[in-house]
């Protein structure tokens, strides 16, 4: 052991060093003065310190005090000559772990040293233990406390992931009211926007509600709060059910709860509805945690509306943009009035019969229009020329999907709506253009686009050729399968008349026959004879 012995009496200190040096303890220290041996506790680590009560310059007892502040486990066996009951009983409860009386024997010394070693063993060993506790029940405070951050983590992705999946601004309320439900347990819940009626709110989605609360969808609510709820800074508040008697509709709506938590649901800072859920406050209580989540659920929402809302608003002047170009199209060629509008339709009409994909859809919607955009870039002469092109003048025509796709491509097309332009012209025996791509090299929708245009254009007027009847451009396109069209393509397109038949007259179109009697022979006929190539000019 590491040994201190605060002792002012010379000889004493030295008799006790060799009597202490002769048990074979590691080092064995003496001071003369309590300021020394507080030096020495400062530099070095002791097993066990001897102070003698007192002092030249300090009480033994002051000094104690400043050997439990430096080190509170530090045993200490206070000596004295004069030791009287009270200061025993002082030293005692100051931390001393035992006192001796001079003169004491070698003996008593001994014995001292050996209880003092025991005691110190024990108390480290408690320490240790404590200290292995405290450290175990930090961990586990530390775990639960992680447990939690990657629960709420867990569900803060499962927000964001179902709000980024919304597809329209209208999904976008029943989204939050059934996230909001499932994250709360919250017996009810309800979207509310606000009225033009004063402190009126319109429900709009809700989850949990009867069929009475259903039926009358507007809910009125007191100055008081209202006026609470438009504090810009407010992130949500908890309404006590009792303190809604001037809004009886409100407080039936929580029944038998005795809660209800409202979110404000802000759109660019201004406030365009709430978020209300109901709560039990014993069986089921809204807690810190969960009412930061819906904080965060109401924002990842607002922030989604506003962007889905400047989305939608860009892809209508985009569409806009897009229709003009069409438009201007249309106005060089007069014969082509509403082509790209039938050939829209007629190509959703295919893609809905052969099951194409929602993505596949909006671009036919967003494309279709647009395949013959390419021919603002001919000449009018040659658009509307009566008589037959030459061979030059067929070949400028040719380049018009090509155009059509360099017209479009800064407007942030992606490659399959890209080839809608490009490749419409493409035919499923490799002799199309422009790239001569053959069967199913050819991209899905241009085939499909490549029907739908063939059928209206043969079936429209055109400055170099009548038009011709539904019945013969069936029959033409039937005798074209598997040269220039797809057959799988075609037999939808066929299966698709019936369905189009009002759609065709609403977009400026012949309406078909109200009898499918003219088609007959024809709808179930997956070959015939070859009639020749479609025109050239035919798209």
């Amino acid at each position: 052991m590491k040994i201190l012995i605060v002792e002012d009496d010379l000889l004493l200190g030295e008799c006790l060093h060799d009597f202490l040096r002769d048990l074979s303890h590691e080092k064995v220290q003496v001071c003369h003065t309590a300021s020394e041996a507080r030096r020495a506790i400062h530099n070095e680590q002791f097993d066990c310190v001897f102070v003698d009560v007192r002092l030249p310059d300090f009480d033994g007892l002051q000094l104690l005090d400043t050997i439990r502040s430096i080190n509170p486990v530090l045993p200490v066996v206070m000596m004295s000559g004069y030791a009287t009951m009270e200061k025993t009983i002082a030293a005692m409860r100051k931390g001393a772990c035992d006192f001796l009386t001079k003169p004491f024997s070698f003996n008593d010394l001994a014995v001292t040293i050996e209880r003092v070693t025991r005691e110190r063993k024990l108390l480290l060993e408690n320490v240790t233990l404590q200290l292995e506790s405290k450290a175990r029940r930090q961990a586990e405070k530390l775990n639960r406390e992680l447990q939690e951050k990657i629960r709420e983590q867990t569900q803060l992705f499962e927000i964001f992931r179902e709000i980024e999946a919304i597809s329209s601004s209208d999904s976008l309320y029943p989204c939050i009211v059934s996230v909001a439900s499932r994250l709360t347990a919250a017996q009810k819940a309800g979207f509310f926007i606000l009225s033009n009626e004063p402190n009126s709110l319109l429900l709009i989605s809700h989850q949990g509600f009867n069929e009475d609360q259903q039926t009358e969808r507007v809910f009125h609510l007191q100055d008081e709060w209202m006026e609470r709820l438009r504090e810009p800074d407010l992130t949500h508040i908890i309404l006590d059910g009792s303190r809604l008697k001037d809004a009886p509709r409100l407080r039936a709506l929580i029944e038998n709860d005795d809660k209800l938590a409202c979110w404000p649901f802000r759109i660019r800072g201004q406030l365009f509805g709430f978020l209300m859920t109901c709560h039990n406050d014993g069986a089921n209580p809204l807690s810190e945690s969960d009412a930061k989540l819906i904080d965060l659920l109401v924002k990842k929402a607002a922030l989604t509306f506003e962007n889905k809302a400047l989305y939608e608003n860009l892809v209508s002047n985009f569409n806009g943009i897009l229709k003009s170009l069409v438009s201007a199209l249309e106005a060089k060629d007069t014969y082509t009035w509403k082509h790209s509008e039938r050939v829209t339709q007629y190509a959703l009409a295919i893609a809905a019969q052969m099951n194409c994909s929602e993505t596949q859809i909006e671009s036919l919607k967003t494309v279709g229009y647009l395949h013959d955009i390419g021919k603002i870039g001919i000449a009018d002469s040659i658009l509307n020329k009566p008589s037959a092109l030459t061979p030059e003048e067929c070949e400028l025509i040719k380049n018009h999907p090509v155009i059509g796709e360099s017209i479009v491509l800064e407007l942030g097309l992606n490659q399959e709506q890209r080839a809608i332009i490009r490749h419409h012209h493409e035919r499923w025996d490799g002799g199309g253009y422009p790239d001569g791509l053959a069967a199913e090299e050819v991209p899905l929708l241009a085939r499909i686009v490549a029907v739908a245009d063939a059928f209206d254009s043969m079936t429209s007027l055109r400055a170099y050729r009548a038009k011709m009847s539904q019945a013969d451009a069936v029959r033409e396109l039937l005798a074209n399968v598997g040269k220039q069209f797809d057959p799988k393509v075609v037999a939808a397109f066929l299966e698709s008349l019936p369905v189009m038949k009002q759609e065709i007259g609403q977009i400026g179109g012949s309406l078909l026959p109200e009898s499918d009697a003219s088609f007959k022979g024809v709808f179930h006929v997956r070959g015939g004879s070859f009639h020749g190539d479609l025109p050239v000019r035919s798209g």
